[in-house]
């Protein structure tokens, strides 16, 4: 039996292919890299800030290195989560883990080329600084918009229960 109404111009057939529904799990993640990038940049406007005023131009240009080192190994690897939020658990945690030690790999490789080459560019302190106000801020708004999400997973099932009138 065919169920197409004749006229009815969107029929599957008509109708163009369309990329794959956003799934609550990618709406979510999204949630989170926004909010860590919005940590991260604040991280890297208070360490610039205060390593220029504490130390110059060039503890200042150390902190931002620092910084947007952070940024760019957060930023990969919540784009792996990304990538991957709509899959199994043991998916993503395998993704989410190569990607880790992929990162992780590349930055120690970063500092043992920098360290080769006997470059003096940088202030080392002000970069660590960097770094690590970056990830203090990236990860503190992100726990803290993780904790005013509602995860749908845990509303199932969920009726609300008559109140009792205590007059």
């Amino acid at each position: 039996m065919d169920e197409h109404v004749e006229g009815d111009a969107s029929s599957s057939a008509d109708r163009p292919v369309s990329r794959t529904a956003t799934g609550v799990s990618t709406v979510l993640v999204r949630r989170l890299l926004l909010a860590g990038l919005i940590g991260g940049h604040l991280g890297l406007l208070v360490a610039t800030l205060v390593a220029g005023l504490v130390g110059g131009g060039v503890a200042a240009a150390s902190a931002a290195v620092g910084a947007v080192l952070a940024i760019l190994f957060f930023s990969l690897g919540q784009a792996v989560v990304l990538r991957y939020a709509e899959r199994e658990g043991a998916v993503l945690l395998v993704a989410a883990l190569v990607s880790y030690g992929i990162r992780a790999s590349g930055l120690a490789g970063a500092v043992a080329l920098y360290e080769a080459a006997g470059l003096d560019l940088l202030d080392r302190t002000a970069t660590a600084a960097g770094m690590v106000a970056t990830v203090l801020l990236w990860t503190t708004v992100e726990v803290v918009t993780f904790a005013r999400m509602r995860i749908p997973v845990y509303d199932l099932g969920y009726t609300e229960q008559p109140r009792m009138n205590r007059e």
